[in-house]
């Protein structure tokens, strides 16, 4: 029968006695601390008026509860213990969580008085990611996985760590990564890897949107998971891979979104784009932003490159291609590699703005390799780069002239010699045109 019971907004430190009726709304999987060896599980409750709390379980009571609180499921709990949270360490709008222990009673209510249903959830499509492209905003986003890439370690400011990446779809068949870090690499994306072959549905809950592959979805430690939910969303998406079979086949075979997920950024719509000016007027948590400017080199005598890890990319004073021990992403055989670096100056109608270009960005700006960089400039002698770039083009220009004349000795005459001429008159014409805007 139906149990007196409170509303989660009643419940603060210091009530006695009282009995909440919630529904688990979102379950994590149990993970150890960063800082400590001491495990724990997170979960979401959530009442009939929609007010949300953040249960944890520890250690062994993790053990004694695996078989309760099932998501989706609603329960009476009581003689929880209640504390504060601080605000950096919320993953529900309430001061409030709550601790499972020893003492606490869950009590799951029969469907006949279980009166909470699930709300529906508001999932962000993919091709949305720009709009939380690098904010501090977290998002739940549900796709199929059609893919998964071998587990890699990558170097960070924090050192070395594992990832592991997944390739998800929408309805719209766009392509996206999810990058699992750390113990989500252990638990729910083994999980997942595991039923791969099934496409399986995943539903992932406070995750973060960043500008990596043009909008990817990367984990933090408060996100949550759940393979092939029972809500209407996967029920229709499940639905969709059905109908659509073939063409998930077909991209899984081909791996057509493999390396071409860099390039596909959308081009933003005109009211993205701001001006200079405006740039000091954004939120400080706004990192991302479209400008629509010329760009150009203010400084000819920088030194375009600097010595880095080959790793992590952090400046070292070791010498070219000898290794050392990186103090920065703690690699043992890391080697010295030069990287470039380019200072350059974005240019619109309402002002100027100095900005910096790294590795193969500032490569392909300039045309030139770091390695090429490095091997025509020293410390006494800074490189001549409008030297160095007209003598890339010429050497650019005599190559195509060297493949052009042997194709005219190998062949006879044809009415296609003097589209040759042609072209070659056009890449003389372009060649003049770079230099002279040096």
């Amino acid at each position: 029968m139906s149990r007196q019971h409170i509303p989660l907004k009643d419940i603060t430190i210091g009530i006695k006695g009282w009995t909440a009726k919630v529904i688990v709304e979102a379950k994590g999987m149990p993970r150890s601390s960063q800082r400590s060896p001491v495990k724990y599980q997170r979960m979401i409750l959530r009442d009939s008026a929609g007010t949300k709390v953040q249960e944890t379980i520890f250690e062994s009571d993790i053990d004694k509860f695996s078989d309760v609180l099932t998501l989706y499921r609603t329960y009476y709990i009581s003689n929880d213990v209640v504390k504060t949270i601080l605000p950096q360490h919320r993953i529900a709008n309430n001061d409030f969580q709550w601790h499972i222990n020893s003492k606490t009673v869950v009590e799951e209510v029969t469907e006949e008085y279980s009166s909470i249903s699930v709300l529906p959830y508001n999932f962000v499509p993919f091709s949305e990611f720009s709009k939380y492209m690098n904010s501090d905003v977290f998002v739940d986003v549900i796709g199929v996985v059609i893919d998964a890439h071998p587990t890699r370690e990558i170097p960070t400011v924090n050192g070395p760590q594992k990832i592991q990446e997944l390739l998800l779809v929408d309805q719209q068949l766009i392509p996206k990564i999810l990058t699992m870090w750390d113990q989500f690499i252990e638990n729910e994306c083994a999980a997942i890897v595991k039923n791969i072959k099934t496409k399986p549905i995943i539903a992932t809950y406070r995750i973060r949107i960043v500008s990596f592959n043009g909008g990817s979805m990367s984990t933090k430690g408060s996100s949550t998971f759940v393979i092939n939910p029972d809500i209407p969303e996967a029920t229709r998406l499940k639905s969709w891979c059905v109908d659509n079979k073939a063409e998930l086949e077909q991209l899984t075979l081909k791996k057509s979104y493999v390396g071409s997920s860099s390039s596909a950024i959308r081009a933003p719509a005109p009211h993205e784009i701001i001006e200079v000016k405006d740039i000091q007027c954004l939120e400080e948590k706004q990192t991302t932003f479209w400008l629509h400017a010329k760009i150009s080199i203010p400084h000819l005598n920088q030194k375009y490159w600097y010595m880095a890890c080959n790793k992590c990319y952090r400046r070292t004073n070791i010498d070219y291609k000898q290794t050392f021990d990186c103090v920065h992403c703690a690699e043992k055989q890391a080697r010295a590699m030069p990287r470039c670096l380019l200072e350059v100056q974005l240019l619109d109608k309402t002002g100027a703005l100095i900005a910096t270009l790294f590795g193969e960005n500032a490569e392909k700006f300039i045309c030139c390799s770091a390695e090429t960089l490095m091997q025509n400039s020293t410390e006494k002698h800074p490189l001549q780069l409008s030297i160095m770039w007209q003598l890339n083009l010429l050497i650019n220009f005599l190559m195509q002239l060297i493949q052009i004349f042997k194709r005219q000795i190998q062949s006879r005459y044809s009415p296609t010699t003097e589209m040759k001429t042609a072209k070659l008159s056009t890449l003389i014409i372009n060649s003049k045109m770079k230099c002279n805007s040096l």
